[in-house]
């Protein structure tokens, strides 16, 4: 899990995904509000100028490994890049818009926490999940077929609801 932005997503939502353990990736400008969680941190991602100062900041935190990347670089794609090199199969990304994922999406499967949705990457055009009555879901322009929701999108019973298509496609849903 990789928190980008803690501001956006409901303490509620963080505490579902950590129930998986996953390793638990948190940008420097989130370390704030993060460490007021009091969730255990395993990565963080920060300047080089300011290790020192994360040393000192996260010495509760140990065992964490602190990354760190030039001021040109992107954070964000330091974290990505370290799950990959890592061979991570899949992330939760927290508060970060799905299109700024779309490099990724071959080498990792790809969820991201934005817009009070959940977009899950579908990379080769099949999304199957188990949905409860209601949820409303937002589909990509091109599907090629839909089964269990009704024409404005909204899950007709409790159960599997199956989108296809003839290519990739991000898939939302209604969460908080």
């Amino acid at each position: 899990m990789v928190i980008a932005h803690a501001a956006t997503i409901p303490f509620t939502v963080v505490q579902e995904l950590l129930e998986w353990s996953p390793t638990v990736i948190a940008l420097e400008h989130t370390l704030p509000e993060v460490l007021l969680w009091g969730i255990k941190l395993d990565v963080v991602i920060g300047q080089q100028k300011n290790i020192d100062q994360h040393v000192q900041l996260l010495k509760d935190q140990v065992p964490v490994k602190i990354l760190s990347h030039s001021e040109e670089e992107d954070p964000l794609q330091t974290a990505l890049y370290f799950l990959i090199a890592g061979k991570y199969n899949a992330v939760n990304v927290l508060g970060v818009n799905r299109g700024t994922l779309e490099l990724f999406t071959p080498k990792l499967d790809v969820v991201t926490f934005f817009e009070n949705k959940r977009w899950s990457y579908a990379r080769y055009g099949k999304f199957e999940k188990w949905l409860s009555k209601g949820t409303k879901i937002s589909l990509p322009e091109k599907v090629k077929s839909v089964d269990g929701l009704n024409n404005s999108g909204v899950v007709l019973h409790d159960g599997i609801i199956k989108v296809m298509a003839d290519s990739p496609f991000w898939i939302g849903e209604g969460i908080y």
